[in-house]
């Protein structure tokens, strides 16, 4: 009975083990050449290092690399001893080089299975293939088997998905490009009235224009180059954009404060309609702001044309208040106003009460 004991211990003892044991790890995600947006029959590269944990593939495991490139696919695997990352260790640290020439290339766990940690840098060219056009791509993709052992940790690995460009679809694309210059042109327009500082998205507008500009002059029939400057293109308008929303954001913050300034100043000659008109406005512009601040901060860029105009309007109906309120001849006397009108109240009262007195005891005699 204490043989059965020993030997179903001995059997969780390697069960624990085994368990603790992880799939292949890595710090960095695979460095895909181009990383946008691709064409079809565009040339690609992609590489990446992954560690294999001691005992975290048996011999009866695998590892499979698959590519949605096609045409003259080429892996080279190169494995390392020890678990440094990068490809940075010595040449006496190279196991094997491994190769293929295929899309899916499975690498046995016979040939990993090492009484060690090791390091693989995996590195893979190829090419878009033309039916792909219109299409989403994974350029690397890893899965892995572990086989016997009983793997924890990643299994399974893609690089981010990437568009591939349609030629047929290259002509709406530019008139959207097109379009989307247009209307930041009348926006920077617009925020020049204001007189806000628009340099940044001037300058980042004219990059798109001319990368705009190189697209239609490579066209479809150099689909790759055309697409590169429609993507830059694109790049140039999104920062724009951002300036563009920065700089409306800056504007929207120095008017409101200038509001509340002349808020105070309002309540301090007695305008208090006005006062209290002019700060429930700017505090609904103060509460838009502060949403579209909180967006643009975590990496949005909102569109604050709207808010932007309401704070220069608050800003005009504040002065014309304020003016006003100083061109008024009692903005003089200001929050006094109200007690001045109370004793003027008072004495008119008590003056009058005085000659009605007079009046019924027969008037006021010679001294008054």
């Amino acid at each position: 009975m204490k043989k059965i004991a020993y030997v179903l211990l001995a059997l969780l003892v390697c069960a624990t083990f085994i368990g603790t044991a992880s799939a292949f790890t890595y710090t960095n995600g695979a460095v895909v050449d181009p990383s946008g947006s691709l064409s079809p029959e565009q040339a690609v590269t992609a590489s990446m290092s992954i560690v294999l944990p001691k005992d975290s593939i048996s011999t009866s495991g695998s590892l499979k690399l698959t590519t949605a490139l096609r045409d003259s696919t080429l892996w080279t695997v190169y494995v390392y001893k020890g678990t440094v990352l990068n490809n940075k260790t010595s040449e006496d640290a190279l196991i094997t080089t491994l190769t293929s020439s295929s899309f899916s290339y499975t690498i046995s766990g016979f040939v990993l299975d090492y009484d060690q940690p090791v390091t693989l840098y995996i590195a893979l060219s190829g090419v878009v293939p033309a039916s792909s056009k219109g299409q989403s791509v994974t350029v690397l993709k890893i899965d892995q088997d572990s086989g016997s052992a009983t793997a924890s940790g990643y299994s399974t690995y893609s690089s981010p998905a990437q568009k591939v460009y349609n030629p047929d679809d290259f002509s709406d694309l530019v008139t959207a490009a097109e379009k989307e210059i247009t209307t930041l042109e009348s926006r920077i327009a617009t925020y020049t009235t204001y007189g806000i500082d628009v340099s940044s998205a001037v300058s980042n507008l004219e990059s798109a224009k001319t990368s705009l500009a190189a697209a239609k002059s490579a066209g479809t029939a150099d689909i790759i180059t055309a697409n590169k400057q429609l993507a830059a293109a694109s790049t140039s308008i999104a920062a724009a954009e951002k300036a563009l929303s920065f700089a409306g954001l800056k504007t929207i913050k120095e008017n409101t404060d200038a509001v509340e300034l002349i808020v105070t100043e309002l309540y301090g000659k007695g305008w208090d309609t006005e006062a209290k008109l002019l700060a429930t406005t700017n505090q609904g512009i103060i509460n838009t702001y502060n949403t579209d601040a909180a967006s643009y901060n975590s990496g949005g860029t909102p569109n604050v044309d709207e808010n932007l105009k309401a704070s220069e309007k608050a800003v005009a109906d504040g002065t014309a208040y304020q003016e006003s309120a100083s061109a008024s001849p009692l903005a003089a006397v200001g929050s006094v106003l109200p007690i001045i009108i109370v004793i003027v109240v008072a004495v008119v009262v008590v003056f009058g009460a005085i000659i009605f007195i007079r009046k019924r005891k027969g008037g006021f005699d010679e001294l008054g």
